[in-house]
């Protein structure tokens, strides 16, 4: 490598080519890690800048649709991709409806497979088995490359069997497949077994193509990152929250949805009004201010300062906020001590 005037690179093309307009070069600092992603794989698949493109898109590089849109529109914008000129014009709602149908026909087609409730019952496939299984299902080797490069580690014989076993016995499409590894990717539980668990879970669930499993995913790990913060709040640790907890937790971010910041506002008066934490307690605090009108933090402020300047121009000793938090502070140190 010292003799830098005999070297000679090469690109190993393989099955693809990526070929991109010079222009792209000058806005690679302005663009995003995730924008050059999307630039580099509709660049080298044309599967990819076909219909349907933005769904393939999102399972491919595991984002949502948002996401695959707003890079588009910003090498749209920057005059690297355009509309294909020579195609007839069709309205967002157009698309909108034609994939809809795509989605429908995909649901129909599939509405034969049946559903797997215990993973012990999928197959355990020999040497011999699963190579017949690979001349059967050719694009399986191509999904084994791909779903390695996303849990960034190299199978075993007993990982492939795995993902055969969800494309052969339980009828998983590629996407299907590669939606679960980029979700066990994020959540590093990179193991095939809890994949299989998983898969099955989300088919019980009745999630039987690749766009429904992936919204649902993205909700559920909404769900979890929420409920990880309020028990960093709250000094939750891992115990199963109550179900008057989940209730709360339900209440705050579906019907109230309040902010963090927010919730801890009304954590620490719920420490000082108690002396500790508590959920219900805090949710009694949301509660009331979202019947106030206040949905944000500065309208909490705000409720907040009236309510104190209430309180300096009374001049009667009975003030209701005194009377509430005294009254809900012995209320809960009540049920505490049953």
């Amino acid at each position: 490598m010292n003799n830098n005037g005999n070297i000679i690179l090469k690109f190993n093309y393989g099955s693809s080519v990526s070929v991109l307009p010079s222009s792209a070069v000058s806005l690679v600092d302005k663009a995003k890690k995730l924008d050059i992603k999307v630039l580099l794989l509709i660049s080298s698949d044309d599967s990819y800048r076909r219909d349907g493109f933005i769904d393939r898109l999102c399972v491919a590089l595991g984002i949502t649709q948002k996401e695959a849109e707003a890079s588009l529109a910003f090498w749209c914008r920057s005059g690297v991709i355009s509309l294909d000129s020579s195609q007839p014009e069709i309205t967002v709602s157009e698309i909108k409806a034609k994939n809809a149908d795509r989605q429908s026909e995909e649901k129909e087609s599939r509405a034969d497979v049946p559903k797997r409730a215990k993973v012990s019952e999928l197959p355990q496939y020999t040497s011999a088995e699963l190579n017949e299984l690979l001349k059967k299902h050719e694009s399986v080797v191509a999904l084994v490359d791909e779903c390695q490069n996303v849990l960034g580690k190299v199978f075993t014989v007993s990982d492939i069997k795995v993902i055969m076993g969800m494309v052969d016995y339980l009828g998983l499409d590629n996407d299907y497949v590669l939606v679960l590894m980029h979700y066990a990717a994020r959540k590093e539980m990179k193991s095939m077994r809890y994949i299989e668990k998983i898969a099955v879970s989300c088919l019980d669930d009745g999630y039987t193509d690749a766009v429904t499993l992936q919204s649902a995913l993205r909700v559920k790990e909404e769900k979890e990152a929420a409920e990880y913060k309020v028990r960093s709040i709250f000094g939750i640790g891992n115990r199963k929250l109550t179900a008057k907890e989940e209730k709360c937790l339900q209440a705050w971010f579906n019907t109230y949805c309040y902010g963090f910041d927010v919730i801890e506002r009304a954590y620490d008066i719920t420490v000082s009004s108690t002396g500790k934490p508590s959920i219900p307690y805090a949710q009694a605090i949301l509660e009331r201010w979202y019947t106030n009108g206040a949905r944000t933090l500065e309208d909490v402020e705000a409720l907040l300062s009236a309510h104190e300047e209430e309180k300096k121009s009374e001049n009667s000793s009975f003030n209701l906020d005194d009377f509430f938090n005294a009254a809900l502070s012995r209320s809960y140190s009540d049920s505490d001590n049953k």
